[in-house]
């Protein structure tokens, strides 16, 4: 079997077709899937990405600001491209689906090539890029349209790490610093696809220390300059997206006031306790669902801390031994190093999620390809293909799975159910599901569950007062919007409804007032309620 897969893997371009044929097999049933979820404010109702004139503004607002919903996500590299699909395709999601998918095949080729540039075997770089590819945890950021900037910004990050790596190969200077600054500015590529793409600089500084213990480097002096401007570019990274781009004032990514966001020994504490479910996402990605439990942990004192201590441990210990074990440590530090912008360190809006992966998978497939390497040396590779054939297969039909619940939004909702009764936004978007499907019985079931999960999200109450305005009762619909906007005076939506139902019914100075209030939003101003509530009152 060795012999085979050593031919089948012998030449580049049978490994992207082996990778072809696997991400086609595993994505097909997704392509026609529906746009859903947060595609609504990313694309279907973000007028930023309508015209490629507002290119200048894409650059400058986070990217739901088309869709007036604050936010502190700034990626507009992910936005440009769905200003260009909208441009020659509007709203056919087949296009939105394929570019994550195209995407995807290209990392995992991108991590055969890097192993291959660090002297793994062509057999063991096809695996790690086989098991990235495949792996179930991954369709949350391909499948899903709105987690485009997960593998666009992989893209540019593996393209910036190649590209460092030839830098460092080549004897002519003039080439050398050629290569550098290409991969300079697909670093900084990257970090216009997404924030967490600044894990660049650690990652390439691995790079460094792996390739200086393998063979030293000689080029010190490039070795300084190139490190130093990685991270010029990092920290002007960070002050451009900071200080000078005016996106939000939350630097984390909630508002949530509790426990969790006030204490970062709590927010370390828990990433250590989570490792345990990541480890088990990723060997036995059974059950997998979107949203996951917002719960802090403030103690280590339990089989999980004690198992996410052992995994930190065994990271110093790679660090502090890398000469013996160079691949080893490689593999655990690239895993860890990209968990870095999950770890706590700023507040999260959740406590791990399946696309946080994405990255981090990378350095578990470096262990396996590790592994693999060696027991070629000894001969026994044969038995190591048994076990991994299987699993891949494995993996592949569970992708498959996945995928049907991804490209079905009934099915992908209830599969949410299936691990929360809690989730306001699982409970008003399956409402909305039925809503469009003119299932008005079910639809306001779920609204009203949604609002018993928590009142403190204003659509619920806007969507139940569509259904209340088609069924003719304008006084249930101006209470619902009254109740959307006692929860965010700033909902453009419900003011916009409550605009159009006081016109419809002759209530012009009404309708006038509110005008203004809509006008607000649009110029970026807050709204104070009390107004809102002296014209629906009086």
């Amino acid at each position: 079997m060795i012999k085979y897969f050593k031919q089948l893997t012998n030449r580049n371009y049978r490994v992207f077709l082996i990778l072809l044929v696997l991400v086609a097999i595993g994505y097909a049933n997704v392509v026609n899937g529906p746009m859903f979820f947060d595609d609504e404010h990313f694309i279907q109702v973000n007028k930023t990405i309508r015209s490629l004139k507002n290119i200048p503004e894409i650059y400058s607002s986070s990217v739901t600001e088309g869709a007036h919903i604050s936010g502190n996500f700034y990626r507009p590299n992910q936005q440009l491209v769905y200003a260009l699909t909208f441009y020659f395709f509007k709203l056919n999601p087949v296009p939105y689906h394929i570019i994550p998918i195209l995407l995807h095949l290209l990392n995992a080729f991108f991590v055969f090539i890097i192993l291959k540039k660090l002297s793994f075997s062509k057999m063991a770089g096809t695996l790690a890029a086989v098991l990235f590819l495949t792996n179930p945890v991954q369709t949350e950021s391909v499948r899903y349209i709105s987690g485009l900037a997960g593998p666009l910004g992989l893209f540019f990050l593996l393209s910036a790490l190649i590209m460092y790596l030839k830098s460092l190969s080549i004897t002519f200077q003039s080439k050398r610093y050629m290569y550098f600054g290409i991969s300079a500015l697909l670093y900084i590529l990257s970090l216009f696809s997404k924030e967490n793409m600044l894990v660049f600089l650690p990652l390439s500084v691995i790079l460094l220390v792996f390739v200086n213990a393998v063979s030293p480097i000689k080029i010190k002096r490039y070795i300084i300059f190139s490190v130093f401007v990685f991270l010029i570019i990092s920290v002007s990274y960070l002050f451009m997206r900071f200080e000078l781009l005016d996106i939000s004032e939350t630097i984390g990514l909630t508002d949530k006031d509790n426990i969790y966001t006030r204490n970062l020994i709590v927010r370390l504490v828990t990433f250590i306790n989570v490792l345990w479910d990541y480890v088990v996402m990723i060997i036995y990605p059974a059950n997998l669902n979107y949203e996951k439990p917002y719960m802090a942990y403030t103690s280590l004192a339990s089989l999980r801390g004690i198992f996410g201590m052992l995994l930190i441990i065994i990271t110093v210990l790679s660090v502090i031994f890398y000469k013996r074990n160079k691949r080893v440590f490689l593999g655990i530090c690239w895993f860890f190093c990209a968990m870095l912008p999950f770890t706590g360190i700023i507040p999260l809006n959740a406590m791990y999620l399946e696309h946080w992966l994405y990255i981090p998978i990378i350095g578990l497939t470096i262990l396996i390809a590790t592994l693999f390497d060696y027991l070629i040396s000894k001969k026994r590779a044969h038995i190591f293909l048994y076990i991994i054939i299987p699993l891949i297969i494995f993996y592949t039909g569970r992708n498959i799975a996945r995928n049907s619940e991804w490209a079905d939004i009934e099915k992908f909702y209830l599969n949410e159910l299936q691990y929360t009764d809690s989730s306001t936004r699982i409970y008003n978007n399956l409402g909305m599901y039925y809503a469009d499907k003119k299932n008005f019985g079910k639809s306001i079931e779920y609204y009203n569950k949604a609002i018993a999960a928590g009142d403190f999200y204003a659509q619920p109450h806007h969507n139940l007062a569509n259904i209340y305005l088609g069924q003719g009762d304008y006084n249930k619909a101006i209470e619902e919007l009254y109740l959307a906007l006692k929860i965010n005076p700033d909902f453009i939506y419900s003011l916009i409804k409550l605009h159009n139902i006081y016109l419809e019914t002759n209530q012009a100075n009404k309708a006038a007032r509110l005008r203004k209030l809509i006008e607000n939003v649009e110029n970026g101003r807050k709204n104070d309620f009390i107004e809102i509530d002296a014209i629906i009152t009086e």
